[in-house]
């Protein structure tokens, strides 16, 4: 792990990296590792130690335990991408939730209470109606991998973050989904400097736009 961490750290200093003179100045990325499980060995970070020939520099890759982090913490500190791993934290009780009913609605108002910050956030436009149906559509398929043996798990968590997408919301999805990957590829063409005529060009014959309503991404 920790050579794939240098690799990636590296290429990313190298690609971003300035020429100055006879000066080159890599800046190495802020790195962090999540751990879906984890346990008391566990370390709370990674460290690569570089010796070079001007000296030893080392630095730390912070290390995030999914599990240590409560729902109000995870909306609180917008950490909205471990929803859908959140179900790691119940994964040693799936057995006495698919024998106890009173315990399975216990984690069913969990998952209650998920779905209606979600709906919240969506209604307040902190995040789109395309975000909202991810994180639940990961969840769900999370859930369906990590509790592929407790019919009455999967099944009490999916009766409330499952139900079927309605045509209308399917078409803000859509859309709002495309929207985001117009500015996704707008802002790496920008960072990579290629020039905005380019990058117009670029969008109109990927995302099949019109020549007007591809400027309102620049």
């Amino acid at each position: 792990m920790l050579v794939r961490f240098f690799e990636y750290d590296t290429q990313i200093a190298l690609d971003e990296g300035v020429i100055k003179g006879n000066v080159l100045t890599v800046t190495l990325p802020h790195s962090a590792v999540l751990f879906l499980r984890h346990h008391g060995s566990t370390p709370d970070s990674l460290t690569i130690r570089m010796v070079t020939p001007g000296g030893t520099v080392e630095y730390d890759i912070q290390v995030i335990k999914s599990q240590q982090y409560t729902l109000d913490e995870i909306f609180d500190k917008n950490l909205l991408l471990l929803i859908p791993f959140y179900i790691f934290s119940h994964e040693s009780r799936f057995e006495e939730y698919e024998k106890d009913k009173t315990k399975l609605r216990a984690l069913q108002e969990e998952y209650v209470h998920i779905k209606n910050r979600l709906e919240e956030l969506s209604d307040q436009g902190f995040i789109s109606e395309y975000t909202r149906c991810t994180i639940i559509d990961m969840s769900n398929k999370v859930l369906e991998h990590l509790a592929a043996k407790y019919d009455s798990v999967k099944k009490g968590v999916k009766e409330i973050m499952g139900g079927k997408v309605l045509e209308y919301e399917a078409k803000t999805i859509r859309r709002e989904g495309i929207e985001e990957g117009i500015r996704g590829t707008v802002s790496i063409l920008k960072n990579l400097g290629v020039p905005a005529q380019t990058i117009l060009l670029k969008i109109q014959e990927q995302y099949n736009l019109t020549p007007e309503s591809s400027r309102k991404y620049l």
